[in-house]
């Protein structure tokens, strides 16, 4: 996802060396100016021939300015973004999640996990096997994997990142004296489930990470579970998210003792203007024909082959050759046959459309590839349905 698309082509956001190797975009710099431009360049090449003029400018121009700043890469994506959506009259405020982790509150959040690590596991993996039961899930490891626990360690649903040296792994406790620990360089840090006072303890965390630069990052569930409790009155979800919260909301419930918040669930799938009206080419009915027309090509001659298939001993050489006798006649009938040729010609015109589909119908390009007139209709469309 560190790659700026457009239909047929792509180009990396920065020009930091470490982008194939960062563990998570907080490492990576901002794109220097030399950078942006190029890739400003490449974008508008491949626009002149749209009919129209994509929303980027202002994208592409704070990404430059922010060039001269010491700003990561999250934070100058979520910058360009704002002076897009700010030319689009949208007034709203973004921020970068990352700095929750070094809150009391998510602190205070991470202590309780961990403090009972192996009753949250229970609670954790008991929600995604009733969830797994509900729609028919067999893989154990959608729509994530069950946390670990064994007698000696316990995984938790967080990321220990390495502020150091960039090294990401899945956060593991260590049972001493029958309490759970997180150790680091010779250190420990444990957590006490019977604290009295645990706003202190959380700080105390806080600064134990601090001094071994240290950060307990959460994962999916963990995040919208801290956001859903602690930070938004709204929680408002895309489709995929929604349902995998199901599960969060059977965590809340048990782990917490209390109705789950709300959330709500809010979506739009805006295609490249190109796609619009364009119906997506469909190769498998296209296939199909194409295998029915094979086997029809030999007629009264391809039946007679298969009672003669069917008449001879069940694994024995006389019905190989026989099979493989049928298949050679078959294809020496489709490279003779007109209606083979017309078929094949319609198969590679087909795929040709569907690799020209799969750029239109791309989900994953930026909303500054789309024209301003279309994001401000959608947006009105938006806003007047809430009016």
């Amino acid at each position: 996802h560190l790659l700026y698309r457009w239909p047929g082509g792509a180009y990396p956001i920065t020009d930091d060396p470490n982008l194939t190797r960062a563990r998570w975009s907080g490492r990576l710099a901002s794109p220097s100016r030399q950078h942006v431009d190029e890739l400003a360049i490449q974008a508008k090449q491949a626009a002149s021939h749209w009919g129209f003029r994509p929303a980027c400018d202002d994208f592409f121009d704070t990404l430059a300015n922010l060039a001269d700043h010491d700003v990561d890469l999250p934070e100058a994506i979520t910058n360009a973004h704002h002076a897009t959506d700010r030319a689009l009259s949208l007034r709203h405020q973004t921020l970068v999640s990352s700095h929750l982790t070094r809150t009391t509150g998510y602190l205070l959040f991470v202590h309780d996990i961990c403090a009972r690590a192996d009753e949250y596991v229970r609670v954790y993996n008991a929600a995604l096997a009733d969830f797994r039961h509900t729609h028919g899930i067999g893989s154990p490891g959608r729509p994530m994997p069950d946390l670990t626990l064994d007698q000696a360690s316990c995984e938790v649903p967080f990321w220990l990142d390495n502020l150091a040296d960039g090294a990401r792994q899945r956060a593991s406790l260590t049972r001493l004296d029958n309490k759970w620990a997180l150790l680091a360089n010779d250190d420990q840090f444990v957590f006490d489930a019977n604290v009295i006072d645990a706003w202190t303890a959380a700080e105390q965390l806080g600064a134990w990470l601090a001094q071994h630069r240290l950060r307990l990052s959460p994962r999916a569930l963990t995040l919208t579970s801290f956001l859903r409790l602690a930070v938004v009155d709204q929680f408002v979800h895309g489709i995929g998210g929604a349902i995998y919260d199901q599960v969060t909301d059977r965590v809340l419930q048990i782990w917490h003792g209390i109705a789950p918040p709300k959330f709500s669930v809010g979506t739009i799938t805006m295609y490249f203007p190109a796609a619009a009206g364009r119906q997506r080419t469909a190769l498998e009915p296209l296939a199909r024909e194409g295998r029915r027309l094979r086997h029809e090509l030999l007629g009264e001659r391809k039946l007679q082959i298969l009672r003669e298939i069917t008449a001879a001993p069940r694994q024995s050489s006389q019905r190989a050759m026989l099979f493989s006798q049928m298949h050679r006649e078959m294809a020496l009938a489709a490279a003779s046959d007109p209606r083979m040729a017309a078929h094949e010609a319609r198969l590679a015109e087909a795929r040709d459309a569907s690799a020209l589909d799969s750029q239109l119908f791309d989900r994953e390009l930026p909303y500054t590839m789309q024209s301003h007139e279309r994001l401000t209709q959608v947006i009105e469309q938006v806003s007047g349905a809430f009016r």
